[in-house]
This record gives C-alpha cells, sequence and structure tokens, in this order.
C-alpha cells in the first residue's frame, strides 16, 4: 500500500456557501456552467510543483521551518519519488488538473 501524505483528507468537493466544512468549496463549483461553460473551464488552475512542495518557508528574513513528510528519506532518489507521490496525492484531491514546475526535479 502506497504512503498516504494526506490522510483523514478526501476529495475536495463543491458544498455551497453555507458549508462548515475547512475542506469543501464554498463557492467554486466545478461543474456549474457560467456564460455557457463550466467554471473548471474559465479557471484553469495549476498547482506550481516546485513552490508547494520543495519550498520550506525560507525568506530574507530566515531559513526555512517547514518540516515535509516527503523529505524524510536519506536517498534523493526515493526523496524525489515521495515528493512526486505526495504532490500526485494533493492535485488529486484539491481537483487540479494542471500542474507546473519551477524547475526539472521528478524522477
Amino acid at each position: 500500500m502506497a504512503k498516504t501524505y494526506f490522510p483523514g483528507i478526501d476529495k475536495i468537493k463543491f458544498e455551497g456557501k453555507g458549508s462548515k466544512n475547512p475542506f469543501a468549496f464554498r463557492y467554486y463549483n466545478p461543474d456549474q456552467v457560467v456564460a455557457g461553460k463550466p467554471m473548471k473551464e474559465h479557471f484553469k488552475f495549476a498547482i506550481a510543483y516546485w513552490h508547494t512542495f520543495c519550498g520550506t518557508g525560507g525568506d530574507p528574513f530566515g531559513p526555512g521551518t517547514m518540516n515535509r513528510p516527503w523529505d524524510e528519506n536519506a536517498d534523493a532518489v526515493q526523496r524525489a519519488k515521495d515528493k512526486m507521490d505526495a504532490a500526485f496525492e494533493f492535485f488529486t484531491k484539491i481537483g487540479a488538473e494542471y500542474y507546473c514546475f519551477h524547475d526539472i526535479d521528478l524522477i
């Protein structure tokens, strides 16, 4: 069984503006037709792989403080594979059909 990096979080769904679920879309409904086409065609969201999964939170004021579960393996190749698995789990759960890269770091 593959490792889960976001346990307890199912696919994020539209629940409407009255939802109290912190893991739900309140206004974005990908299948709702607006101006003749579904919202998901108006808003083609892409997740930036490097910025989302490689950064550690560092900035000009200090080093990063984020410890990511996909960065734990001592082997660099396995670490890259773990990061890729975490990324695609996230893309799937958030419903993002597109992703982009800052640089090449997939195996």
